[in-house]
């Protein structure tokens, strides 16, 4: 004889009998009824403390197991990839379902939860970062304030205006370079796009290659009160090397629909 299922619940494994009985297949089953007599009511597969043998399937004619071990494979009572006579808890309706895993099993999948928060959020704090241009507030606060702030009754240069007034200004040879300030600081990447093409350079600044390159410097941008589209006066500073003093001219500018009139002043 052979064993070909067991199970810790009696009713499992006599239904597997009959089955294998209804299939023309002479089974045994070992520890059934008649050996406790009765069905245990109470009975859980968690039950650690059980003693007694559990109910046992045997195919009395060995030729015969083939056949009954594919029946329980095509039942799902087997697991095909075991070369023993190892079997699968049947699924029967009649069974209650297991009750959740044993604590450590919980705890387990708790901290597996709380891993996975913590990465969503990480991503999540990455892909915001990169939304704001990759600067956190703090980064960005720091290179607003960095900018010198203007003396008090002066405005920011608009762009259109500083173009008007370096009209002139700018390098005609292709050997010839210019450090261009506005307000006291390396103009704005809009305004370099705006200034006409020219043959030479127009270099920040903060980025001069050399005290021999002349340097521009607009600033003082002042309108004239009660003015209106944007009359005032602005200053123009030039000086031709690092160390020169600067020649400062004032100009009166107004806007109009034409754009700026700069005007300079005696």
């Amino acid at each position: 004889m052979r064993q070909v299922f067991t199970s810790p619940r009696l009713e499992n494994a006599e239904r597997v009998a009959q089955l294998l009985r209804d299939a023309g297949i002479e089974v045994k089953l070992r520890h059934g009824r008649s050996y406790r007599g009765a069905l245990r009511g109470n009975f859980s597969y968690r039950d650690q403390a059980r003693t007694e043998p559990q109910p046992t399937v045997w195919v009395v004619q060995s030729e015969q197991q083939p056949q009954a071990r594919a029946l329980l494979r095509e039942a799902g009572l087997l697991d095909s990839t075991r070369n023993d006579t190892g079997y699968r808890l049947p699924a029967f309706r009649s069974e209650e379902a297991d009750a959740p895993g044993d604590p450590a099993r919980r705890r387990a999948f708790r901290l597996k939860l709380g891993l996975m928060l913590v990465i969503v959020l990480v991503i999540g704090l990455g892909f915001i970062s990169q939304l704001g241009g990759g600067k956190s507030p703090g980064a960005m606060r720091v290179a607003k304030t960095s900018v010198p702030a203007l003396p008090a009754g002066m405005s920011a240069t608009p762009d259109a205006l500083a173009v008007a007034v370096l009209a002139g200004e700018l390098p005609k040879r292709a050997d010839q370079a210019i450090c261009l300030a506005i307000d006291g600081h390396d103009p704005a990447p809009s305004l370099l796009a705006a200034l006409p093409a020219t043959p030479g350079q127009v270099i920040p600044l903060s980025q001069c290659p050399a005290a021999d390159v002349p340097r521009l410097s607009i600033a003082d941008y002042q309108l004239r009160a009660g003015a209106r589209n944007g009359a005032g006066n602005i200053s123009l500073a030039r000086v031709p090397n690092a160390g020169a003093t600067p020649v400062v001219d004032t100009y009166e500018v107004t806007l109009s629909a034409k754009g700026w009139r700069v005007i300079e002043l005696l």
